[in-house]
């Protein structure tokens, strides 16, 4: 698409649709602050690239040739299919490694910026100040460093918390699916679908009921529908 941003990192193919810009910066600009929300756009593009890094190197390590993309919604690592004959990768367990890479790739960029921050010798300046308990904050007068390390440990946690969920099509979902059809190949799918939506209503009501949050309780609120109806119409398809 004209306007996209392509380059590549560590020879992967990486994708970025000018979409990704505009919702970061919708994500951002209630700080009204110009530094603040450029500050936000950058730490979200890193965050969210090392989680999708994460699944393309265990992709890459199984044999396929991996490309990412940065969407509007956040991220997408896929595979050309021409080079994955015979790869392990496939298999239910290689499968729940490359969905669980990502996720544990930013845990372990937040986990290396605390050491950073400890080891520079500002350990004891280390607390952290929001509902979620999730922002360290290194000084009693946060600089914009300080800002920028706070909003990419921020985004690598609960980013990865949000992916771990059992919600299509998220890691989670990916991981629950491949976890029931190996309990249940005959049932696995359906109850990973219902399961889905169980678990992305809840977060739907969280985010409407405890966080007021108008963008999470629509965000999981579509993903419910969407499990829904995928459920609707795989049991339509198998009439068990």
């Amino acid at each position: 698409m004209q306007g996209d941003l392509r380059f590549q990192i560590f020879g992967i193919p990486v994708r970025i649709h000018p979409f990704f810009w505009l919702v970061a910066l919708l994500l951002g600009y209630r700080s009204g602050d110009p530094a603040s929300v450029l500050i936000w756009v950058v730490a979200l593009f890193l965050s969210i690239l090392v989680h999708e890094l994460g699944h393309a190197m265990a992709m890459r390590a199984y044999g396929f040739r991996p490309w990412i993309t940065l969407y509007g919604l956040g991220g997408l690592t896929g595979c050309d299919q021409a080079y994955s004959h015979r790869s392990r990768g496939s298999e239910s367990l290689g499968q729940i490694l490359i969905s669980a890479a990502g996720p544990a790739a930013g845990f372990l960029l937040a986990a290396l910026l605390l050491l950073g921050v400890v080891l520079a010798g500002h350990g004891e300046n280390i607390f952290f100040d929001t509902p979620l308990g999730l922002t360290p904050v290194v000084s009693p007068q946060v600089t914009r460093i300080d800002e920028l390390l706070n909003s990419v440990f921020f985004i690598c946690v609960l980013w990865g918390l949000v992916n771990l969920l059992p919600i299509y099509p998220l890691d989670g979902g990916q991981i629950a699916r491949e976890v029931l059809l190996n309990l249940s190949p005959r049932d696995g799918i359906r109850s990973s679908l219902t399961l889905s939506v169980l678990a992305a209503g809840a977060m739907a009501l969280v985010g409407l009921v405890l966080w007021k949050s108008f963008f999470v309780t629509l965000m999981f609120g579509y993903l419910a529908y969407a499990s829904f109806a995928a459920l609707q119409a795989y049991s339509g398809r198998n009439p068990w």
